[in-house]
């Protein structure tokens, strides 16, 4: 069976879960790449952009040749650097994006009878800064398992206040996500269970099992 990348522990008196990974993407078929082999293919992808634009390929002029015939100081130069600087940020942009996945990424929570704290290393932190939030339990309106980016269907746990909602632990399955509602629940916080939950839980773990 498939395992989870969440580390769940439910007490009589808190819940403390823990994530590793980054947001994994529905897109990629189950059992998804790790990250590190994410980060490996937009390395490799940036380094042959990279090379292939920085050296030419073929009838096309390289960028070093671009610059070097190109007259500093004269519109020609201006111009041709336009088609320089845009095929050399996105292949910087992947190469970020690629190191990025080998950078550390953690989402905690901890919540106990009075207090709930979430954290996280933020993706465009580079595994450097993490962001803390704490708010009392008593101003959480309600705890459930919802759709948490509409337009790539991701679902999480959503913590709604009084003037604010909490999205966290983007891409979470259903499972690990009953887990936490159900131990959030025995510490009083208010929790709102979708009548189809059971069978999407039903789904997924007999999905993990086809996946032995």
């Amino acid at each position: 069976m498939r395992t989870s990348d969440y580390k769940i522990q439910v007490t009589a008196d808190s819940v403390d879960v823990e994530c590793d990974v980054p947001l994994r993407s529905s897109r990629f078929p189950k059992p998804q790449p790790s990250p590190r082999s994410i980060g490996s293919a937009f390395v490799l992808f940036a380094l042959v952009m990279l090379y292939h634009f920085c050296f030419g390929h073929g009838r096309d002029p390289s960028i070093w040749r671009i610059v070097v015939d190109s007259r500093s100081g004269s519109v020609d130069f201006v111009s041709n650097l336009i088609p320089v600087f845009l095929p050399l940020a996105l292949g910087v942009f992947l190469l970020a994006v690629g190191i990025r996945h080998f950078l550390p990424f953690c989402e905690r929570l901890h919540c106990d009878r009075s207090t709930l704290t979430w954290s996280k290393i933020p993706w465009l932190s580079f595994g450097y800064r993490r962001v803390t939030r704490s708010i009392p339990v008593a101003e959480i309106v309600r705890a459930s398992y919802a759709i948490v980016y509409k337009s790539e269907g991701y679902y999480g746990i959503v913590l709604d206040t009084y003037d604010k909602s909490w999205k966290t632990f983007w891409g979470i399955e259903s499972p690990e996500a009953n887990r936490i509602l159900r131990g959030l629940k025995q510490l009083g916080i208010n929790v709102y269970h979708d009548p189809e939950m059971r069978e999407d839980i039903r789904e997924t773990l007999r999905d993990r099992r086809a996946e032995l």
